[in-house]
């Protein structure tokens, strides 16, 4: 896949192609199939417990965000991982992709048509992920690995978290893997929070779709294309 030259077209998932979001999608799944609520109540508890230190400053806003990302997998800790793919399934079928932002979609067809490689960059489980871009039709997809034992889940994610700065990683750890040669300044990149800045910074058209206050802030002083 060695093209010279070659535009991607980088997509971030929750909030930006589909309007949901993958842990509150696990939440319903668990109490709506009584399954691993105990885990989903915990998590939740827990979460919403650190909000406020968060809001009277007394926690990093990035640490905050971290948790609630990387402490998802604790929801699907001890399910087999056949057993994982089918509540992956649920997630993308019933509760993801109905949400699916069409305009935003319509400007992935539009990069495809153009020639673009289409890759799905987020925080959320590689696995679902995968299921996702066959549903879509887009090229690739990368996203956070989550550990096995012996066939279950452990609660645990594979290191690094596909956020923030890691995003950047692992997206040039996976351009070196496919040896593609991409020009950067003529690629896209699709976000909606202030922590996808970094994967934004990487493209020389950068796109805010509905951002928050502060990615916002930032599109507008750059000048960045805002959706």
């Amino acid at each position: 896949m060695n093209e010279p030259n070659k535009k991607i077209a980088l997509f971030d998932f929750d909030g930006t192609l589909v309007a949901s979001h993958i842990w509150l999608g696990i939440l319903k799944h668990h109490f709506k199939h009584k399954e691993n609520r105990l885990a989903a109540l915990w998590y939740l508890i827990f979460h919403l417990g650190l909000t406020p230190f968060w809001k009277m400053r007394l926690m990093p806003t990035e640490k905050y965000y971290r948790s609630w990302g990387k402490d998802i997998a604790k929801m699907m800790k001890g399910l087999t991982a056949e057993r994982a793919k089918e509540v992956f399934h649920w997630l993308s079928d019933y509760y993801l992709l109905p949400t699916l932002k069409k305009n935003v979609f319509e400007e992935l067809k539009k990069h495809q048509e153009g020639g673009f490689l289409t890759i799905l960059v987020s925080g959320s489980f590689q696995e679902l992920l995968n299921i996702v871009v066959s549903r879509l039709n887009i090229d690739f997809a990368i996203g956070t690995e989550l550990e096995v034992v012996k066939d279950k889940l452990s609660g645990k994610i594979i290191p690094p978290f596909c956020f923030g700065q890691g995003k950047v990683e692992k997206v040039e750890k996976f351009l070196a893997e496919k040896n593609l040669i991409v020009n950067l300044e003529e690629s896209f990149a699709y976000a909606d929070g202030i922590f996808d800045v970094p994967v934004l910074e990487m493209v020389g058209h950068p796109v805010a779709v509905e951002p928050d206050d502060k990615l916002l802030e930032i599109a507008k002083n750059r000048n960045w294309q805002i959706i």
